[in-house]
């Protein structure tokens, strides 16, 4: 059966924007929940663009369908947040594939780190019926990206991968352009070993506001420590010690749980969450508010089992 163009581009094109934007806030939400630093972007292909994909990838003759009708883009601050941004959203969509290349140390290019996930039924259920009569999946595209490698892929994707033939006859520039995400890399983990030295050097420096903001690298309010905090760490630096060797990927992924409500992001929580959770000092237990100890003595518990 021919396929009709004409057709497709029409329900392709009159998707609302809002379908894309309300994945969008709801991955928003989800990373918010845990103070994750990111930028994220949204897009449903146009009708011109769908059909052309449909088309040149000949989906129609194959038997696959077209798995990127929404796309998503998130731009991650720090590189070591990948893992808790795929742990996030695997804990909430389900994910059907993922495609991640492996880094090697005698060889560098670009590295995918793309999901296909399910598009959740209050999006595929708002769609028109006619859609799905087309090579078109219910699915939609997550694509993980860095700060830092996010302007890059926005150059080589536009300039490079959509016009190969452009580069045909200069590998030597076509390399280079690689060098320059491979400097950007460095960029990515440099910057967070600044942060992370920084961070010790206010511990030795007994400034304990600075020390927890540059190791937790979270959203966070300016609100300060309490004096009774400080009073305690100042009093013993290896419990001070101890709130700076917590591992953060574990907190960001225990504040982003279902089971976990929305904890303010004010540095006194955070410091009571991470002590109910790993720390177990009694001194800083005892400063608890009451009604907050109960919420986090429950959701831990749940967390946990």
């Amino acid at each position: 059966m021919a396929l009709d163009i004409e057709n497709l581009e029409r329900e392709v094109q009159s998707i609302p924007s809002s379908i894309s934007k309300d994945i969008e806030r709801n991955i928003s939400a989800l990373f918010d929940k845990c103070g994750l630093y990111y930028r994220i972007f949204s897009r449903c292909k146009s009708g011109q663009s769908a059909a052309k994909k449909i088309q040149t990838k000949k989906y129609d003759e194959i038997g696959k369908k077209m798995q990127d009708l929404i796309g998503v883009r998130i731009a991650l601050y720090f590189k070591d947040d990948i893992d808790v941004c795929v742990e996030i959203l695997k804990s909430n969509y389900i994910v059907i594939e993922m495609v991640r290349d492996e880094e090697k140390s005698d060889t560098f290019s670009p590295m995918r780190l793309n999901l296909v996930c399910k598009m959740p039924e209050s999006v595929s259920t708002t769609l028109s019926s006619n859609l799905w009569e087309f090579p078109i999946d219910k699915t939609f595209e997550i694509q993980v990206r860095t700060i830092f490698s996010e302007g890059w892929h926005e150059v080589e994707h536009d300039l490079r991968y959509k016009n190969k033939s452009d580069w045909v006859d200069h590998m030597d520039l076509s390399r280079n352009l690689n060098g320059i995400l491979a400097t950007l890399e460095t960029c990515d983990w440099a910057i967070i070993n600044v942060l992370d030295r920084l961070a010790y050097q206010k511990y030795k420096n007994r400034d304990w506001n600075a020390m927890m903001r540059n190791h937790l690298r979270m959203h966070l309010e300016n609100t300060p420590l309490s004096s009774s905090i400080v009073d305690i760490f100042n009093s013993d630096n290896s419990l001070a010690k101890e709130f700076i060797r917590v591992d953060r990927k574990v907190i960001l992924l225990q504040l982003s749980s279902d089971k976990m409500f929305m904890l303010p992001k004010r540095l006194d929580n955070i410091v009571y969450f991470a002590n109910e959770f790993i720390v177990h000092d009694p001194r800083i237990t005892a400063l608890i508010p009451q009604r907050l100890k109960e919420r986090l003595k429950l959701a831990l518990a749940s967390i946990k089992t």
